[in-house]
């Protein structure tokens, strides 16, 4: 009986300890269909967000239009905010809007009544959480290389579904073009960017082939001036001014750019070796600690009658 109750512990802890690492290769942003995330302010004078907004502060537009290619973010939502809205002029359509603070909203088209109370995303998570996976994206050993030659810069891949490529942010805003090699058609190409101030500039042709991630973990401010298609993670980064058009992810600590944001492209869930997401939900733990406490009151119960008899 000893054995079996042992045995019966050890599997519980096992398959506690099997959780925290069943999905450790798995990238997913988290982002539940938003385009853009904010982790602070998102103010923007004139152009669009096709698709949904997330922010933690406060939402400033003008002439802007959100969501009208109807993506919208955690079921149901154009916008959600956690402070202050303000609106003058545009549009919000195609989902609801969700405002932590107060809204001002002057000749708009809002396609529902502003929703208030309860917050339908914990915004302050998802930041933390995005911030721990740029961080640990950029400890990964590379794949592929990069090089600079003539003013562009070939990126060289090892066939592989996930390549890694290493890139110093002086280096990515020295070149004009690009040239690829060796890389799997679809493959996800995943660059750590060094550096505090970053640049996108230049033709960015070719990456719509691939699931591409910039993940610029060092930058402080990110500068755009280009049309691109790729995914941006930028946790440290204000995005201020610029100008052009970026198709897919976007996620910076703030936004106050009339960049064009449109909803293709989203960054697709991949397999990555080496990379560790965050810990299960904590009510997984509590489902299977509780059942390894039941385990251990059990194999107590079954040995008093012998210490009983023992006497």
């Amino acid at each position: 009986m000893a054995a079996m109750t042992k045995t019966a512990v050890s599997a519980a802890v096992l398959a506690v300890a099997a959780l925290g690492t069943a999905h450790a290769a798995v990238l997913d942003l988290g982002l539940h269909g938003a385009n853009v995330f904010s982790f602070t302010d998102f103010s923007a004078p004139s152009a669009d967000v096709e698709g949904a907004i997330l922010a933690g502060r406060n939402v400033s537009l003008s002439s802007y239009s959100v969501n009208a290619n109807n993506v919208d973010a955690f079921g149901h939502y154009s916008l959600i905010a956690g402070g202050n809205l303000t609106l003058t002029g545009g549009s919000i359509k195609n989902g609801d809007t969700y405002v932590g603070g107060k809204s001002s909203i002057k000749n708009a088209d809002v396609y529902s009544k502003v929703q208030s109370g309860t917050s339908p995303a914990n915004l302050g998570t998802m930041s933390s959480q995005l911030t721990a996976t740029s961080s640990s994206l950029s400890k990964l050993a590379t794949t592929g290389s990069a090089s600079v030659q003539w003013g562009g810069l070939n990126i060289k891949g090892s066939k592989s579904a996930v390549e890694i490529i290493d890139i110093s942010a002086s280096t990515l805003s020295s070149v004009t073009y690009f040239n690829f090699s060796n890389l799997n058609a679809g493959s996800t190409l995943i660059f750590n960017i060094s550096g505090s101030s970053a640049k996108l500039g230049g033709g960015y042709q070719g990456f719509e082939n691939y699931n591409v991630l910039f993940n610029f973990y060092d930058a402080t401010s990110l500068g755009v001036n280009t049309g691109l298609t790729a995914n941006i993670l930028a946790p440290k980064a204000a995005v201020n001014g610029g100008s052009g058009v970026i198709n897919g992810n976007v996620i910076v600590d703030s936004w106050a750019s009339s960049i064009q944001i449109n909803a293709n492209h989203y960054f697709k869930a991949a397999n990555v070796p080496g990379f560790a997401t965050a810990v299960p939900e904590p009510s997984t733990y509590a489902m299977l600690l509780g059942g390894l406490a039941l385990v251990a009151v059990t194999a107590r119960r079954r040995r008093q009658p012998a210490a009983v008899k023992a006497r």
